[in-house]
């Protein structure tokens, strides 16, 4: 038996775009290629986004590549986290962390509206 599971790779003309069109809360990992502990975060993302299913949808922006979209959030710390619900910011949070502590921090946040 096999079995496909397909990935949605999505493009937007801008982080505001897809903020706008986005039908669940959007975490945002703000990261460089340079930065030790955003390459750390990584692979934890990665089962952040398993673990969390269709509940979430994680967006990761090189502030390299983006500097605008870094200076438009004050990006000052790398790997830097929002939560946006609703096209709007409702948490922030920097540093790396284990999945098991950033899944209780989206889900804290998400529970209290």
């Amino acid at each position: 038996m096999m079995c496909q599971v397909a990935a949605k790779k999505q493009t937007f003309s801008s982080l505001d775009d897809l903020l706008e069109k986005a039908e669940k809360p959007v975490l945002v990992d703000f990261y460089a290629t340079w930065c030790g502990p955003c390459q750390f975060m990584g692979p934890i993302l990665n089962e952040v986004s398993v673990s969390m299913g269709d509940s979430i949808q994680v967006v990761k922006i090189d502030t390299e590549k983006y500097p605008e979209i870094a200076n438009k959030y004050s990006i000052e710390a790398l790997p830097t986290f929002i939560l946006f619900k609703d096209g709007k910011p409702c948490d922030r949070f920097e540093g790396a962390m284990t999945a098991n502590q950033l899944i209780q921090r989206i889900e804290g946040t998400l529970a209290n509206p």
